[in-house]
């Protein structure tokens, strides 16, 4: 064996070229790989960490309104309660409510501001395995006024005193007792929180609303996340049938005929949408498969570089097979061959896998680490190192011995033959699959360009939200000082997002509604300057005006007097929760969520003092605006930061999955036509190599450079020509589905696919015309000498 490796050594090292360009291309396409199948493998284990996964259930609302139905994630408080006493098959239930104010917290003289605090039942930790590293597991609250904080929490207050008993005193009002230390949620969990209170705080406190009595009999309110253990070999079917009746039984009198919950497996949420539809599932799949492409691509690059070599290692495989060798022992020696080669590109690999981790994190938003310790970094590593040893390492050792010895003592072996075609057909492979990543990477590129440019129906440039706290009180005061800054153009109140809208109702009633029909409708509050300042357009009717007069007025969009089917619906008689009203003015539809989803029906109702002030600045003194409407800020609120959130950059994070897919396939398709490029090279290689004497004669005969590049390119030109006309429906195919998940989008641009082969081609040129050029430089007396 250590013979074999001796002999590989010196075929390496009297092919310097060769063994860079082989070594360098399966390296970097292993580097890649494992990259993608560590991202992949970190994705795959969201939510993986609980015993008894299999049997958790996330509840979702589903309900119909304006005719389609509509999902939640959410459900209402009296589910969990209601499912342990009356549904067969529940063995565990648990809500989870998530604290939207940001804080401030008080330990002594230290101040934070916490965000990531929710509310949960006493359950919890016999339902999910957060480890408890300090604390009762079954009763980790011993009281209402009881919280439990992650380590590095407890680390930030307390430093290395002993958290328990501990007493923290949240926004100068209320304190509560450290009961309990957990370890730091995992960032691959879809339960996130550093501090968790008592739900059953939310319980006993419960504000009834003229419908219901405490939180547990709560059937109207959507605001927390359910979730259930079910008994193994429990039906889901009957069990979510079972939730449904019990919506309609404990609240008949909705108007909602459709109305009932999906159950979705805690190790799908991750992945799919809340209807149940793929979600990021898809893209992972994507990615997956890409990892393997790149793969096949540096081992494509290896069999061609290999065979293109085939001819003038005939000989050697001849005179061995004269001198006694059999066909096994050549086999063994090419074997050891590709296996140092396969050695030398995995250490390189490990290297470039340090070397670019960290701009992988930086790109996917991840925080993956890399130790050669880890049994799945070794399965990766096991896996793309079986794969090329298997594909890349096998066939060219099969051809080189399959080589008759008269022949090729003789010359005759010329490596053509039926290996031509098989080899043709790799490179057309690789350039089909580099042809589908740059027209894919082009649409989503296109399709990014058209959300973020698209008119959403109100302005949001230049535009900033903040939540009002103390200032509520002093609405009226705080507007006019806000209006006073130079540089401000606009102040309006509203009670949310206008980005991101969640409140939403069916308590709703009109004019001519008919028996069984029902409207969920998205809900803002607004005060009188909210149309305008926002460039909102009214179609019919007017805005709010200021003053009681509106307190029971409605503005609706389009979509909602579409789907109630009012005529001439300024005038008509609305209700929305308990408030009878008229509406006054119908907006044209804007969007107040993202566009993977259709606009939505939507209801605005007067609130002069809403929770959330939006500023309108003329853009040119943005930060000296901000750092006025600082100095007012600390004036009502001096406990806390100025945080503003500015519209522009909200939208954008709404999409910054699909951002970053796009940077993903960019960066991707960039490896897959390098690595082809390879494959081309050493195809034109091998091809020049066999035409050298019939490249001599024609210079002899007159001949010149361009002559010889385009005798040489055409054959690799038709290649990719039939690379593209096989990725073009490849590519426009994938693109359709991915674009079917936005509600409004680009049609698939056939341009685009034909862009990406032009690039092909160009690059393929580039190619090519490398080592023609190289090869009809060559004086015709050395081409002639070499034949």
């Amino acid at each position: 064996m250590f013979h074999n490796v001796k002999i590989a050594w010196r075929t390496l090292s009297k092919q310097k070229l060769y063994a860079a360009i082989n070594i360098g291309g399966l390296a970097i396409g292993l580097a890649v790989t494992t990259l993608l199948l560590m991202w992949r493998q970190d994705e795959l284990s969201y939510d993986a960490f609980h015993p008894g996964k299999e049997n958790i259930y996330e509840v979702h609302s589903t309900f119909e309104s304006g005719g389609s139905m509509v999902h939640w994630i959410n459900t209402q408080a009296a589910v969990a309660a209601h499912s342990l006493r009356s549904v067969p098959g529940v063995k565990e239930a648990v809500r989870v409510s998530y604290n939207q104010d940001m804080s401030r917290f008080q330990y002594r003289d230290r101040v934070f501001f916490e965000k990531q605090t929710g509310y949960v039942d006493e359950r919890f930790f016999s339902l999910f395995n957060f480890p408890l590293l300090k604390g009762d597991r079954n009763k980790p609250f011993r009281d209402n006024n009881s919280v439990v904080v992650s380590s590095s929490i407890a680390k930030k207050y307390f430093e290395d005193e002993e958290p328990i008993g501990k007493v923290i005193t949240i926004d100068g009002k209320h304190q509560f007792t450290v009961t309990g230390v957990m370890e730091d949620m995992p960032l691959n969990s879809s339960i996130r929180y550093d501090m968790l209170f008592p739900f059953d705080r939310v319980v006993k406190s419960y504000a009834p609303n003229g419908y219901w009595k405490t939180a547990d009999e709560d059937w109207g309110n959507f605001y927390v996340r359910t979730y259930l253990q079910l008994q193994p070999e429990t039906n889901l079917d009957t069990t979510a049938a079972r939730l449904g009746r019990l919506w309609v039984t404990q609240s008949p009198n909705e108007g909602i005929e459709r109305r009932g919950y999906l159950l979705q497996s805690l190790t799908d949420v991750h992945f799919y949408e809340v209807n149940g539809k793929e979600g990021l599932i898809r893209v992972i799949r994507v990615f997956f498969l890409i990892a393997i492409v790149i793969l096949l691509i540096a081992c494509i690059n290896y069999i061609n570089l290999s065979t293109a070599r085939a001819s003038q290692r005939a000989v050697e495989v001849g005179v061995r097979k004269a001198i006694g060798a059999n066909r096994v022992q050549l086999f063994r020696q090419f074997i050891s061959e590709s296996v140092l080669v396969f050695g030398i590109a995995v250490v390189l690999a490990v290297a470039l896998l340090y070397f670019l981790l960290p701009f992988c994190n930086d790109l996917t938003g991840k925080n993956m680490t890399l130790s050669l310790l880890d049994g799945r970094i070794l399965g990766i590593l096991g896996f793309g190192i079986l794969f090329m040893l298997l594909l890349a390492g096998v066939y060219p050792a099969l051809l080189l011995t399959s080589f008759d010895p008269l022949n090729a003592l003789k010359g005759k072996i010329t490596a053509a033959g039926r290996s031509g075609f098989f080899r043709k057909g790799l490179v057309v492979t690789q350039f089909v699959i580099s042809v589908v990543l740059i027209g894919s990477t082009l649409v989503i590129g296109l399709q990014l360009r058209y959300i973020h440019n698209k008119p959403l129906g109100f302005d949001k440039e230049n535009v900033f939200i903040f939540p009002v706290r103390n200032m509520q009180e002093h609405a009226a005061a705080v507007k006019q000082q806000l209006a006073a800054i130079p540089g401000v153009t606009a102040v309006t109140y509203g009670h949310t997002n206008i980005m991101n809208v969640g409140s939403s109702t069916s308590d709703t009633d009109w004019e001519g509604k008919a028996p069984g029909q029902s409207l969920n409708v998205t809900v803002i509050g607004a005060d009188a300057d909210f149309v305008p300042s926002m460039k909102l357009t009214i179609k019919e009717g007017r805005a709010f005006r200021p003053g009681p007069a509106d307190s029971a007025s409605y503005v609706l969009n389009e979509e909602t007097v579409r789907l109630t089917g009012l005529k001439d619906p300024v005038g008509k008689r609305f209700r929305l929760y308990d408030t009878e009203g008229t509406v006054i003015g119908v907006v044209k539809d804007f969007h107040s969520g993202d566009m993977h989803y259709k606009i939505r029906p939507l209801v605005m109702f007067y609130k002069p003092e809403g929770w959330q002030l939006y500023v309108k600045t003329d853009g040119q003194r943005t930060a000296a605006v901000v750092d006025s409407i600082g100095k007012i800020w600390s004036r009502y609120n001096p406990d806390y930061p100025f945080e503003p959130s500015f519209l522009d950059m909200s939208y954008s994070a709404m999409y910054a999955g699909e951002a970053r897919t796009g940077k993903l396939f960019l960066t991707f398709a960039g490896v897959a036509v390098f690595l082809s490029c390879l494959g081309l090279f050493g195809l034109a290689t091998f091809s020049i190599s066999q035409r050298t004497k019939e490249i001599g004669i024609r210079k002899v005969l007159g001949a010149s450079v361009p002559n010889i590049i385009q005798l040489i390119s055409k054959d690799f030109l038709k290649l990719v020509l039939i690379a593209i006309v096989i990725a073009t429906p490849i590519a426009w195919y994938a693109m359709q589905q991915w674009l079917s998940s936005f509600a409004y989008s680009i049609p698939v641009p056939v341009w685009a696919f034909a862009a990406a082969g032009v690039v092909a081609v160009l690059i393929a040129l580039f190619t090519v015309s490398f080592q023609s050029i190289k090869a009809a430089l060559v004086n015709p007396v050395h081409s002639l000498k070499s034949e």
